[in-house]
This record gives structure tokens, sequence and C-alpha cells, in this order.
């Protein structure tokens, strides 16, 4: 559950609503965003964002812009996260284009995404680009914590399995994952 220099009132768009993405809502919501807007063209990965606390989601980042400055009255986004499965230069421009004054911009996907901005829009508008793997995470703390929430009903982790599978179904659960059908696919190895 991602969602570091998230406060309270923010705006945070996330682009890719897979398990990565998911966990990115659900830690923005527990931030206290006030909007969390998730960009992903799976209309069914829409539909989940939704469950883990997305205000509001688009299939594409163009229409997410649009609402963006629309509701933020020009300011744009304060934090934009990346999580797609596959990182490309538009997501990262998108992105940079999404957040408004000393935003930030994090990037959780990798790929053959360049980062190639003119330095103005970074130094005139202050913003930040971070990148992050398993969520800057301190597992003596953090761990403990997400299962205080697990716990406590604040973190939903049983709902990130969409589908369980046998070893005999591997290969349908891979095609799943990228027929955008699964948030999380769980292969189950009985003996």
């Amino acid at each position: 559950m991602y969602a570091a220099g998230v406060r309270a009132g923010q705006t945070v768009v996330i682009y890719g609503a897979g398990g990565v993405g998911s966990n990115a809502v659900q830690g923005a919501r527990y931030a206290g965003a006030k909007n969390v807007v998730v960009v992903d063209p799976v209309p069914f990965k829409q539909d989940m964002a939704k469950v883990f606390g997305a205000t509001h989601t688009f299939g594409d980042a163009e229409a997410a812009h649009e609402f963006v400055v629309d509701t933020t009255w020009g300011e744009l986004a304060d934090h934009a996260i990346i999580t797609v499965g596959v990182l490309h230069d538009e997501v990262i421009a998108n992105a940079l284009a999404v957040v408004g004054k000393t935003g930030q911009v994090t990037i959780t996907a990798v790929g053959n995404g360049s980062l190639v901005a003119p330095a103005g829009m970074l130094i005139g508008y202050q913003r930040r680009v971070q990148g992050a793997i398993f969520g800057a995470c301190n597992p003596l703390h953090d761990v403990p914590r997400l299962l205080g929430l697990y716990r406590s009903g604040d973190l939903k982790l049983d709902e990130l399995i969409t589908r369980r599978y046998s070893l005999d179904q591997v290969n349908e659960g891979y095609q799943d994952m990228l027929d955008g059908k699964n948030i999380r696919g769980v292969i189950v190895h009985e003996h």
C-alpha cells in the first residue's frame, strides 16, 4: 500500500489499477486524499478501483487530466503515482502534466520509459519525480502497521484476489493477467 507523501485533502492520480495500483488507491484513501483518480483502460479494473477507494476512474489520461483541471480550478493534482504494467514515455509525460506546483510524480513501474521534460516544467513549478520500490517500505515498522490495518478492515487484501488457479492452470492465470481480468491471481498448490 503505497502513498507516502500523500496528505489529507489532496488530489492523487494513479496510472494503472492492477495489484500495485489498487494498493496505491488504498494508501491514498487511507491518507485522506480528497480525490483519488484512477486511469486504466480496462473497465473491470476501473470498477475494482472504486472498491478500493477511488473517487473517480477514467479509461484514458486525457479525460482524467480534464477532470483534474476542472476539479482543482486549474491547480492540478498534488501527486501522481505510476503503477502501470510496462512503463512508457507517454505515461510519464501524462503524469508530469497532471501535477501542479510542488507536485510529485512517483514511478513504481518498470519498462523502457524515459523521463523527457523541459527543465522549466520541473524548475518553474518545483515538480518532483521519485522512484519507489516496495512502496518505500521499512519492513520493521510498516509490516506490523499493515497487518494492523488489515485486521481493522482498513486494508483490503482478500478483495485483491480476483481468482485462484491450480498449478495446471498457470498458463490460464498468466493469460488472464495479460488480458486485464485479474487484480491479483493466486496459484494454489495442493499436495
